[in-house]
């Protein structure tokens, strides 16, 4: 009977031993240490001569090289975990890599400044850090430019009186440099990757100031239903730009804080002075992004011709197969081919999607300042009578008449300026792939976002996040995760102990 109290007694010890050093709930702890104490105390003081006789005898000594070797595993073990945690090495088994940082935070960290450091100090209440800082020790892990710390604000009360936080409010500051001299610091929004990633962005570069040309019917910013820009907007303030409108007409220059214009999908003619205008911008070294519709005369065509660009007034008509129908004729096409560019780099032969779009080009296919950035497939092809194709009149390659793909639907260009940067210009045949029914849809928003980094000088931070998450998650507090734990790996080993102890002894008796 003492064997099997001092078996039991001994369990419990083990596995209460187990939960202290895991984190598991202090009450159960302490019952498996308080149990397996009692026990083995009471076997012991039932037969101490029996303690002796076991002691001396060669079962008891095979027992101790037993328990010498079980030290030495645990002892073994404690040094992989003290490596592990000093020269750590990180896995994400994840379909979607959802405990892997976004390669626009990737980019956002390899573009901090050489010498630059990033300071992120978290402030929470002790004990409610934790969200916060399994987000944090990933930018960490990536980057040896971040460095980030947890302080209790009612502890710190000078810094959390600088920066403006509440005693019991939890709140994550990112400053370029340590927090306590910087000149920059931005409060994240939240601990989502979204908000820090956005927070680093903001304190290691320059705010740039984007315009919305309007007046001639172009994509509104605001606008909020499909036709409507507001979600590359929210894209555009993001990556650290404010966004503003700008109406040409009255206007002596365009304004000198532009770092960038946007005109999407005029369908009225522009004046001779505002076509003067936008030419000057870029001559003094503005940027400027056109997207043009087919079927709309703006007068911008014939500027794009002196720029050395053309823009043709077909379409573009993509031959497509579909399940079940075969080959079909469609106007959206689908553009997985780019020129080397930083626009188009991180794209990588993703595809991107463009409704009833025209080709443009370089006008002298022998132009090396102009790219074409993104072309069609061969089986494309420029239709010239867009009356009958958006009359949905039965259409075909005329050879006589129409131009064979590949077709370019997008082109760059740069126009030195001696000593300094010099103008930038993008034109895409094409603006219902940056409006809100369609720029979420496969790379769209990567492309706009992509070219608005490069006109404005940000190409380093040129991408947008492309993780799409498709698995349930539990949110668990620190005490439920150790309990669990507990669970999976002490209770039920120690219950299957119990019972190979309990069949040993009814075998034995």
């Amino acid at each position: 009977m003492e064997t099997l109290l001092a078996a039991f007694g001994a369990v419990l010890l083990f596995f209460g031993l187990f939960g202290l050093f895991s984190g598991s709930d202090t009450l159960l702890v302490a019952m498996h240490l308080a149990g397996g104490l009692v026990l083995l105390g009471w076997a012991g003081a039932r037969s101490i001569r029996r303690v002796t006789e076991l002691a001396a005898s060669s079962t008891a000594k095979g027992g101790a090289n037993t328990v010498a070797q079980a030290l030495i595993v645990v002892v073994i073990g404690a040094l992989l975990a003290f490596l592990s945690t000093r020269y750590s090495k990180h896995w994400d088994w994840t379909e979607a890599q959802e405990h892997t940082l976004a390669q626009g935070t990737i980019d956002a960290l390899a573009a901090v400044p050489a010498g630059t450091t990033i300071d992120v100090i978290g402030f929470y209440t002790r004990g409610n850090e934790a969200q916060a800082k399994a987000e944090l020790d990933k930018y960490e892990h990536a980057s040896p430019k971040l460095h980030a710390r947890y302080l209790d604000p009612d502890h710190n009360p000078g810094l959390a009186q600088k920066f403006q936080i509440a005693s019991k409010e939890g709140v994550v500051v990112v400053c370029n440099g340590p927090c306590e001299t910087a000149k920059g610091t931005v409060k994240a929004v939240d601990t989502s990757e979204q908000s820090l990633t956005r927070a680093i962005r903001q304190v290691v570069s320059s705010k740039k100031k984007v315009y919305f040309v309007q007046g001639h019917g172009e994509v509104d910013p605001e606008e909020t239903k499909g036709a409507g820009g507001s979600a590359v907007k929210g894209g555009l303030e993001d990556e650290n730009a404010t966004v503003a409108k700008l109406v040409l007409a009255g206007q002596t220059e365009v304004p000198a804080d532009a770092d960038a214009l946007i005109i999407a999908g005029p369908d009225k003619a522009y004046s001779e002075s505002e076509l003067a205008l936008l030419d000057a911008y870029l001559a003094r070294g503005g940027s400027l992004f056109l997207m043009l519709d087919p079927d709309h005369e703006t007068n911008l065509e014939g500027e794009l011709a002196k720029w050395g660009i053309k823009a043709g007034p077909e379409v573009i008509v993509e031959q497509q197969v579909q399940l079940f129908q075969g080959p079909t004729l469609g106007v959206q096409p689908v553009v997985t081919k780019y020129a080397p560019h930083p626009i188009t780099d991180k794209l990588s032969g993703q595809p991107t999607l463009f409704r009833l779009a025209r080709p443009v080009q370089k006008a002298d296919p022998n132009d090396t300042t102009i790219t074409e950035l993104a072309t069609t497939s061969p089986q494309s092809w420029a239709e010239s009578d867009v009356k009958a194709l958006l009359a949905s009149k039965p259409v075909a390659l005329d050879p006589a008449k129409d131009r064979a793909g590949p077709l370019s639907v997008a082109v760059a260009r740069e126009f030195p300026i001696e000593g300094k940067r010099g103008g930038r210009l993008v034109v895409i045949g094409d603006s219902d792939f940056m409006r809100n029914r369609y720029v979420t849809q496969v790379y769209n928003g990567d492309l706009f976002l992509n070219a608005a980094g490069w006109l404005t000088g940000s190409e380093d931070f040129a991408t947008i996040d492309r993780k799409r998450p498709r698995v349930t998650m539990a949110n668990l507090t620190q005490v439920q995760f150790a309990n669990f734990r507990f669970m999976a790996l002490f209770l039920l080993p120690e219950a299957i102990l119990m019972l190979g102890i309990v069949n040993w002894w009814r075998r034995k008796t």
